[in-house]
């Protein structure tokens, strides 16, 4: 492919293009999150900012869940109202169905973040958070401020993705 010869570009035209200039960087597999530097270890200051934070997450899916809780006994009586009649639409009746299957799987959602939750407050009291459970390198402390609850480091946990089955 000939190249662009040294001149006045297209979109600047006060401006020369140099022959061979690339218009946006290139990515190196330096720049993957698997080839940062080697993490150091949470702070003390770190840790209790992070706890702080697990332990309002953790009031505040107990909360969601009370709300469900709230709200699940009305989605089944519509549920039950429905299944009863051979009156009723089957789009109502498949309308509700959909609506319970979705409050439930919301549930199961919330109670499974939960468990993960606590499970890293276990760990800030037992003086393993931040470490990896798998290879006992600490965890990147960038990786536990976007998700605090999380149990293995970024290169360990690529590695089970790519050997879960799919």
């Amino acid at each position: 492919m000939p190249t662009k010869p040294a001149g006045r570009s297209k979109k600047n035209p006060g401006r020369t293009a140099k022959a061979g200039a690339r218009k946006s960087p290139v990515r190196t597999s330096a720049s993957r999150t698997t080839r940062q530097k080697p993490a150091r270890p949470l702070t003390r200051r770190e840790v209790e900012e992070l706890r702080r934070f697990l332990e309002a997450e953790r009031v505040r899916l107990n909360e969601e869940l009370e709300a469900i809780e709230e709200r699940l006994p009305e989605v089944e009586q519509v549920g039950l109202d429905a299944g009863g009649s051979y009156d009723e639409d089957l789009v109502d009746v498949a309308s509700d169905t959909f609506e319970r299957e979705k409050v439930l799987a919301i549930e199961n959602s919330v109670h499974q973040l939960l468990h993960q939750v606590e499970e890293a407050l276990v760990r800030v009291e037992g003086g393993t958070y931040g470490i990896c459970q798998v290879c006992e390198q600490p965890i990147h402390p960038d990786r536990l401020h976007a998700l605090p609850y999380a149990r293995l480091c970024i290169r360990c946990k690529e590695r089970e993705e790519r050997a879960a089955p799919r």
